[in-house]
């Protein structure tokens, strides 16, 4: 169905009021707002499919040579033909890299290497960080938009999605100046309308009966979902006459241009999150996406050659280290760059980022 297919518009023969025309210009706007996000969302879906075709496998081959970098170091660490000022800059690289690769890459069999130099265990460690980040989470979010977060655990993917999800609306909720009826009452009284006619179980013919149940669904979506849009939309299309929302209540009418109001802020936060989303998130529409389809294939083109060049950089640099002469190269002219010795492979080939964290 698609997304215009009948919009609820105010059409009468008479002036429209600034109420009608405000509804009028709300409407427009959502149309205009869905159609938008779905296209990013499209986009980004698309996007997606592809890095993990053609990106993510030499992301994978990168972390397995920045975990060989952290088992070569390990193995060095050993040796009689390494200082004690180098052995200490093999220990904090090996910290620094292995707890990265650990936490951000899943590389568990790194813990025991970890666990060898480090004086607090890394799951010690990592339940301590991520009970602390929950909580700072937690707390910003009840703070700022007003959500109980307790249940929230930022290790659990659906969890956190389920978060960012309600954000947008508890954005856009403001409390209305206005004496008007609870718009969610309203969007009570459309469904239980709207329900009565696309109910599969008064229909005998087959065809029929699959469509209101197809129907159905989608209004169940819209209501839970508090799409009043939507809600709105369907009632126009499935409406005996030409205008149904032409002859609404002034006062109610009000109701509706509230939660309309909601709606397209809700919808301009989530056109926002979606093209510049917060933090360890990968911005896919911004890094993959174009304006059009070849503006999108040479964004694809630079980072697969990017990524195709680090592999091959983290492939010599490794094949360089195994020789003991050239570690000790490699170590002493740290301690000349920089007199911290908490260095990683990623502080000398800069391109070396991981996707998405």
């Amino acid at each position: 169905m698609a997304m215009n297919e009948q919009l609820p518009i105010i059409n009468t023969s008479s002036p429209l009021t600034d109420d009608q025309t405000l509804f009028n210009d709300y409407i427009l706007g959502i149309n205009a707002l869905k159609t938008k996000v779905a296209e990013v969302e499209t986009q980004i879906s698309q996007a997606r499919a592809r890095i993990d075709k053609e990106i993510t496998p030499l992301q994978e081959q990168v972390v397995d040579y920045r975990q060989a970098y952290v088992e070569l170091l390990d193995q060095a660490n050993d040796m009689f033909y390494f200082s004690m000022y180098e052995k200490r800059q093999m220990k904090a690289m090996i910290l620094e890299e292995a707890f990265t690769l650990i936490s951000q890459a899943g590389r568990k069999t790194l813990k025991v290497i970890h666990d060898k130099y480090a004086e607090t265990p890394y799951d010690t460690l990592d339940q301590e960080a991520t009970q602390q980040a929950n909580l700072f989470v937690q707390d910003f979010v009840k703070e700022n938009f007003g959500i109980a977060a307790e249940q929230l655990d930022l290790e659990d993917w659906s969890s956190f999605q389920e978060l960012s999800e309600k954000l947008p609306k508890a954005t856009a909720f403001t409390t209305s100046a206005l004496d008007i009826p609870d718009f969610k009452k309203q969007s009570r009284v459309l469904y239980a309308r709207l329900a009565k006619h696309f109910h599969p179980d008064t229909e005998t013919d087959a065809q029929k009966k699959q469509e209101k149940t197809a129907l159905m669904q989608t209004l169940t979506k819209a209501y839970q979902s508090d799409d009043f849009f939507e809600l709105l939309r369907l009632a126009s299309l499935y409406a005996s006459e030409p205008s149904p929302h032409s002859g609404i209540d002034p006062l109610q009418l009000k109701t509706y241009n509230e939660a309309l109001r909601q709606q397209v802020m809700e919808l301009e936060i989530k056109l926002k999150v979606l093209k510049n989303p917060p933090e360890p998130m990968l911005n896919v529409y911004q890094e993959y996406c174009g304006a059009t389809p070849e503006a999108s294939e040479e964004k694809f083109n630079q980072k697969r050659l990017a990524w195709e060049q680090d592999l091959e950089a983290h492939r010599h640099f490794i094949r360089q280290l195994k020789e003991p002469s050239n570690l000790r190269t490699y170590l002493r002219k740290q301690r000349y760059d920089d007199q911290d010795s908490s260095l990683s492979l990623s502080d000398f080939f800069p391109v070396l980022k991981f996707w998405g964290l």
